[in-house]
């Protein structure tokens, strides 16, 4: 297809379902092209955290750094949602976001044993690509998922803070396998809406969401994982 006809169709806010099938590819590459480079970077900061052991004390000792990262994380979303369409800035943003998230997760994973982090690695992959080929070749409309799974996030947000104060081994796993299973369908969900219902210039929101996707489930997978094996130390 013609570049320019690319171009123009990305510049006229329609939906990607709307478009040909060069096109609908095109986006699709575009979204997950940026969204590996977010995963490879994250990973990275990760293996960087484990594999260095000053890095990894130094970052296990440091809540300013953990906090901070944070709280920058959730100012740069705020920043994405407005300047989403203005390139250069949205990836500059995007990038600092990734390394904050990067911060945030490669600090997680210092807690854990490095074959646990590897397996949850592992298992996050297949997962998330077999449930985004299921996705792509389903015809089932995924939208009406939406309240529900909302609904669902809520409730185990509260369940979180409940535990907080409760401290209960078996309802904190219970959450974790709640929440993997929660993340999975959200992850085709989102492939869905992306596919169907966001605009083709909407390409910095659709990477955001699909990577905030994979890396939560990956977190709780590596929860439920590291659970599994304490129990069988016991």
């Amino acid at each position: 297809m013609p570049k320019n006809s690319y171009v123009s169709f990305f510049s006229a806010g329609q939906h990607v379902a709307s478009a040909n099938i060069d096109i609908r590819l095109g986006f699709l590459r575009k979204v997950y092209g940026i969204v590996s480079a977010q995963l490879l970077f994250t990973t990275f900061i990760g293996a960087l955290f484990i594999l260095c052991e000053p890095v990894k004390a130094f970052v296990q000792g440091s809540q300013l750094l953990f906090y901070g990262s944070a709280i920058a994380s959730l100012a740069l979303l705020f920043a994405m949602n407005l300047m989403s369409k203005e390139t250069p800035t949205n990836y500059v943003l995007l990038t600092m976001f990734t390394g904050c998230e990067g911060i945030l997760v490669g600090t997680v994973v210092t807690f854990y044993k490095p074959q646990i982090v590897l397996g949850a690695f592992v298992l996050t992959c297949a997962v998330t690509l077999a449930l985004t080929i299921y996705t792509l070749q389903s015809k089932k409309d995924f939208s009406v998922w939406g309240a529900g799974l909302f609904s669902v996030l809520w409730i185990l947000l509260l369940a979180s803070f409940m535990q907080l104060f409760l401290r209960n081994p078996m309802l904190d796993f219970v959450i974790a396998v709640s929440s993997a299973v929660l993340f999975c369908l959200y992850i085709i969900y989102d492939t869905h809406m992306i596919m169907h219902k966001v605009s083709a210039e909407e390409y910095i929101h659709a990477s955001i969401t699909l990577y905030l996707d994979i890396i939560n489930l990956f977190l709780y997978i590596l929860r439920i994982l590291n659970d599994l094996s304490e129990r069988k130390r016991r």
